[in-house]
């Protein structure tokens, strides 16, 4: 099994799971980790490697979502990369962790095969009005 793990500024990452949580129901395959303005970068590494050891002693794969790539959270998480065992995608949106929540089915697929098709489904849930109207 995979557990997720989402890195926000401020406190997205709380409300993203508790908005998918409202919607299909009490999730334990997230946990959410914020970063204040003024927070301590150490003390949220330390925090990240103390989850990701948790959830690897448990033998689950970690995948780690961040809210945009080149920010503190996506930094903080890139130097944790390790092939196989814990990926990282940036851009992090509500259906993402909507189609999270429930956690993945097939375990057949690798880390990097889900974290594809994460991303994937997260930019095909991006519209603008003119294209869902056809205007």
């Amino acid at each position: 099994m995979i557990k997720t793990i989402i890195v926000t500024h401020h406190t997205l990452a709380d409300y993203l799971i508790e908005t998918a949580e409202v919607i299909v129901g009490q999730s334990d395959n997230l946990t959410g980790v914020s970063i204040s303005k003024n927070g301590d970068i150490e003390a949220v590494h330390r925090r990240l490697v103390e989850l990701i050891k948790g959830f690897q002693k448990e033998g689950k794969k970690v995948l780690i979502l961040t809210d945009m790539f080149g920010g503190t959270p996506s930094n903080i998480s890139l130097a944790l990369y390790e092939p196989d065992k814990v990926e990282i995608v940036s851009g992090v949106n509500l259906p993402i962790v909507l189609k999270l929540a429930g956690g993945i089915k097939d375990e057949s697929k690798s880390l990097k095969e889900i974290a594809a098709e994460i991303t994937e489904y997260g930019r095909k849930n991006i519209f603008t009005a003119a294209e869902f109207l056809d205007l």
